[in-house]
């Protein structure tokens, strides 16, 4: 049996992990409904990967079309809504830290 599973697709991914395939990394609004009906179980509330950046790239030497600028503000304004960046809670070391 495999140690770990990877799909580039999230949905594909999550639907493996709840068919009992193991614990998921999921992102928190991919996450967020299944938690509140009690689908899924956070095992680390307190742990937070680091931020990744995200990029779109495109020639940056043309210009930028009404479509392609359409386009970012869209892609800028859905991460807003679903992957706001969270600052990080301080990592906790030791029960008495």
């Amino acid at each position: 049996m495999p140690q770990n599973a990877r799909s580039p697709d999230g949905h594909a991914y999550l639907a493996a992990g709840m068919a009992g395939i193991g614990a998921l990394w999921l992102p928190s609004y991919m996450a967020q409904g299944l938690v509140a009906r009690g689908e899924l179980i956070p095992l680390f509330p307190d742990w937070r990967l680091d931020p990744m950046p995200m990029y779109i790239a495109f020639p940056q030497n043309r210009h930028v079309s009404a479509k392609l600028r359409v386009f970012i503000d869209w892609l800028v304004e859905l991460m807003a809504q679903h992957a706001p960046v969270v600052s990080r809670p301080p990592l906790r070391v030791g029960a008495d830290s």
